[in-house]
């Protein structure tokens, strides 16, 4: 296995990252078990989850499958989304962070996490207030790294300024959405990271599994998919007629190279020299198995110049999963 370094950090890790939110839920115990002890014999020593993937029970889970084996892992969770009704039960406070970091721990039934993420900005807390917190947790021996998620450019430069400005724990990496039909990071959060030493653990490297070529224009969900049970995030970012009608190009291009779709997307995602790792969100062990392929695929040249033939350096496909989860502010509106 090529382990790399995290950003500047000495921690190593797989280029593939077990994603866990399909765990606890659509994927049976058993299942979820069985990727993360195959992973461990395969050497993919990172591991990804969430307080909120399955309301917890995913982190419950992962806990339970690497009790035996929990110093062969580098484990990253997150906290801040909403964890309950009351009016801190979200967000980035200082009171929020160390209880979902607490929480965490006891469902993952660990005394410390490798990598802890803020899973996204929270626009009501500054972000001194959650660093100090984090900071704090890396004090404590609690949290060994603290990372952020879904943060754009401008973001992860306000949170680099204000640790060092005062002293703090910092981000030593980011997690951002990633895929050949979503390329907007390459603009400005890849060059940052890369100038910063910030390492780069993409996720949705199958825009959610548009990129798999299962979706046909025009024909039926695939029984059991996404799309087939409603998602509403998948609705609101990948579920596009444009990145469709793409998949089916990138399908075929990928059958000539001896490969499935779905390895092609994730090799060329691991392609890019900026990124540390992928992280693979299998539902299933045939999925799982499947997608780890991606390590003996090639990008070529060729490759490049093929995707880059459909999507542009920096582009998207369609309206943009930046655009819709997390929308930028923007100009405030004249009402008067």
């Amino acid at each position: 296995m090529d382990y790399r370094n995290l950003g500047r950090c000495g921690v190593k890790v797989s280029p593939v990252c077990l994603g866990t939110m399909m765990f606890g839920g659509q994927t049976s115990q058993a299942d979820s078990i069985r990727m993360i002890h195959q992973a461990n014999d395969l050497g993919i020593n990172f591991i990804d989850t969430a307080d909120m993937y399955n309301a917890g029970e995913s982190e419950v889970v992962c806990g339970k499958a690497i009790a035996d084996h929990r110093h062969d892992f580098v484990l990253a969770t997150k906290g801040r989304q909403k964890m309950g009704s009351g009016p801190n039960d979200q967000g980035g406070s200082r009171k929020h962070m160390k209880r979902a970091l607490d929480d965490s721990l006891r469902r993952l039934n660990t005394d410390y996490i490798d990598i802890y993420y803020y899973h996204a900005p929270d626009n009501d807390t500054p972000i001194e207030e959650t660093l100090r917190a984090m900071d704090d947790m890396v004090r404590s021996g609690k949290v060994h790294y603290i990372a952020c998620s879904n943060f754009r450019a401008w973001r992860l430069g306000e949170a680099l300024w204000t640790s060092d400005a005062s002293n703090l724990a910092s981000f030593v990496c980011l997690q951002p959405l990633y895929n050949i039909v979503n390329r907007d990071i390459e603009v400005e959060i890849l060059p940052l990271c890369e100038e910063y030493g910030i390492g780069v653990v993409s996720y949705s490297p199958l825009a959610r599994g548009i990129l798999t070529g299962k979706y046909k224009p025009g024909a039926a969900f695939p029984e059991g998919s996404r799309a087939s049970r409603d998602d509403v995030r998948m609705k609101q970012a990948e579920l596009r007629d444009e990145s469709i009608e793409l998949s089916q190009k990138i399908a075929a291009h990928a059958e000539s190279k001896g490969c499935s779709a779905s390895q092609f997307a994730l090799a060329w995602v691991l392609a890019n020299p900026i990124l540390t790792s992928v992280i693979i969100g299998p539902r299933t062990v045939e999925q799982f198995e499947d997608n780890l392929k991606c390590l003996g695929v090639q990008i070529t040249p060729e490759d490049e110049a093929f995707v880059d033939g459909l999507v542009p350096i920096g582009e998207h496909s369609g309206k943009g999963f930046q655009d819709t989860a997390y929308p930028i502010t923007g100009r405030p509106v004249n009402r008067a």
